[in-house]
């Protein structure tokens, strides 16, 4: 059974499924619904003409459970989108994905541009699965981190967890179905309980560092308010039913108003989001790992790559069965009703706050820590999916030792389909400096460094590259590809990209560049003169690249530095009126071009 089989008949079993859940949350939300209403009915008809909360206690007993079934329910709906959306995706993705295409115009280095790094069409967006915003942020951590060149065993050690974990089917099961929810129900009635950006915008941006969030103080409801609120609620309720069934003084007709003011006082002060952004921060990460942790919490890894994460699940259930306990009672008053009932009859939002704040400001440490590790665990998960599910794909070899290496078997573009990439070879040896490949429009030279450029950048993130062989050594990246001009600050494309080649000639060997057409933004005789001296400075200081050109004097170069200067092209074929392109590179330098016939293709005259 292929890949697209497996993953077509996941899709129609999860569907199934979906569907019965689906009922099963319509018939659970009539029936809460219809329960709230029998409960006010009873209020106020159980005696016609006077009020009574008593006979009405088992309607509310009722509500409220439903409201917990409810909550599962939705959860598991969540969890079934969540592993459907998976599924669909590498569905998508073996057929043709294509993303949003719209432009991106990123403020990071040219490089996260030109090799389509960022955006809704980009590299990061095909890998990002992860559950959690951490995860993509540490995602995003591992590509800048490749772009600067990483060390090999750390790439190594990342490469072995990503093998280990792509063989554990029933983990990626428990993992991707785990139904985390970034958008809190209370964030409607309570606004200082936003606890997460759920947009998608905000996944890989930058996020408080853990040591700077460590410095402030967790600040929650304190104890005296929380023991004054507990007694006014103690006093409140056996008064209530003291007054109910033995005819007592309703002495909770004082002690309620001042549990209300103490209510009061606690939303206005205490749920203020400015004293509360060390305690949101936090809790909004536990929030969101916690549904993770709950469905792998009793799984044991195999694996000896996964070793230290099987000590990092192991050492978790001890704090984290603890923190499962504090969000349960937590949970309980989410929702914006059951918060304004608890809140105004048993003063329950205030002890919930804390006994959470308690429990976080004794286990900070210990739950950042893990929380950082968790992410990590995150943001490998997406990278097990591409090996999984991508093909052809490869664990490349990563060499140690001096200098640069670059070989490859049926190497594809990362972001195009199987049926629709072409796969090429490719040995950038030990002594070659410079690649200058050369051909026609629309042949492919610029698609084939970008196919190098991310392929490369996902070995050195520590992930699988689309290729039947793969092998290399990290190096530091950096590209020219696109140059944007900028209006702010009165920037021609052509002093824009001078810029980018003198970031070059000053970065540190080695280096590996990726120039496509130099100096595109002046005149021919200017445009050769100055590209051969820039060349040749790269080619001196020792640093590596490819160059893709159609200036026909460039590959002269070879005559100078030999062995050192390699060419190759991209060539088409002509057949009634018409190019056609292999997409294949080929050794030597093009002759010709297909400027003109495109140019007459098109019904210009020339």
């Amino acid at each position: 059974m292929s890949t697209l089989d497996r993953i077509q008949k996941a899709i129609r079993r999860l569907t199934d499924h979906q569907k019965k859940i689906q009922r099963r949350f319509r018939l659970i939300a009539t029936l809460r619904s219809t329960t709230f209403f029998l409960a006010v009915g009873i209020i106020f008809l159980w005696s016609p003409g006077d009020v009574h909360l008593l006979p009405s206690l088992p309607a509310w007993l009722a509500f409220l459970t439903l409201i917990v079934v409810h909550a599962r329910l939705r959860k598991r709906r969540m969890a079934c989108h969540r592993l459907l959306s998976l599924y669909e995706f590498w569905k998508e993705r073996q057929m043709d994905w294509k993303g949003d295409v719209s432009a991106h115009h990123s403020e990071e280095k040219p490089i996260y541009r030109d090799m389509l790094l960022l955006g809704d069409y980009s590299l990061l967006a095909f890998l990002d699965h992860c559950m959690v915003p951490e995860g993509s942020h540490r995602l995003k951590q591992w590509m800048d981190l490749a772009i600067e060149g990483p060390a090999a065993d750390a790439i190594r050690n990342r490469q072995r967890k990503v093998q280990s974990l792509a063989g554990l089917r029933i983990f990626t099961a428990r993992w991707f179905s785990s139904a985390t929810d970034l958008v809190d129900p209370l964030t409607h009635a309570v606004s200082s309980m936003t606890n997460a950006d759920p947009s998608s915008e905000a996944r890989h941006s930058e996020r408080p560092n853990t040591a700077e969030g460590t410095e402030k103080t967790i600040e929650t409801v304190p104890g005296w308010v929380a023991g004054l609120s507990g007694l006014l609620a103690i006093v409140s309720v056996l008064s209530f039913f003291s007054h109910e069934i033995l005819g007592a003084p309703a002495y909770f007709l004082l002690s309620y108003p001042a549990l209300w003011l103490a209510f009061g006082l606690y939303l206005l002060v205490y749920r203020r989001k400015e004293r509360r952004a060390a305690f949101d921060r936090l809790l909004a990460s536990i929030d969101q790992f916690l549904p993770l942790l709950r469905s792998v919490r009793n799984f044991h890894f195999r694996p000896s790559a996964l070793e230290s994460e099987g000590r990092l699940l192991l050492a978790l259930k001890t704090v984290f069965s603890a923190a499962v306990r504090q969000d349960f009672f937590y949970s309980l008053f989410r929702n914006p009703l059951a918060f304004a009932m608890g809140g105004l009859l048993f003063g329950g939002p205030i002890l919930a706050d804390w006994s959470m704040g308690r429990f976080l400001s004794r286990n900070r440490a210990k739950i950042e820590k893990a929380l950082d590790e968790l992410a990590s665990l995150d943001a490998l998960m997406s990278l097990a999916m591409m090996l999984r599910f991508s093909g052809p794909v490869c664990i490349p070899l990563c060499d140690s030792g001096d200098g640069l290496a670059l070989e490859a078997r049926n190497l594809h573009h990362p972001l195009l389909p199987p049926g629709r990439s072409v796969g090429n070879d490719l040995l950038f040896e030990e002594g070659h400096r410079l690649w200058i490949i050369t051909g026609s429009n629309m042949g492919g030279k610029s698609t084939f460094l970008r196919t190098v450029g991310m392929n490369l950048i996902l070995a050195q993130m520590g992930g699988p590259v689309r290729a039947e062989h793969f092998r290399f050594k990290p190096v530091a990246l950096y590209s020219s590809m696109q140059i944007q001009d900028d209006l702010a600050r009165s920037e021609s494309l052509f002093y824009a990209e001078v810029q980018n080649l003198k970031a070059l000639l000053e970065h540190p060997v080695p280096v590996l560049y990726f120039l496509d057409e130099m100096l595109k933004g002046t005149n021919q005789k200017d445009r050769n003169f100055a590209s051969r001296k820039i060349l040749a400075a790269l080619i001196e200081r020792g640093a590596r690249g490819f160059l893709t050109t159609h200036d026909m004097d460039l590959p002269s170069l070879k005559e100078s530095f030999t062995e050192q200067v390699q060419l190759y092209h991209f060539r088409e074929s002509s057949s009634s009126q018409r190019l056609e392109f292999d997409f294949r590179l080929h050794s030597g330098s093009v002759e010709g071009t297909t400027a003109l016939t495109i140019l007459r293709n098109e019904g210009l005259p020339v």
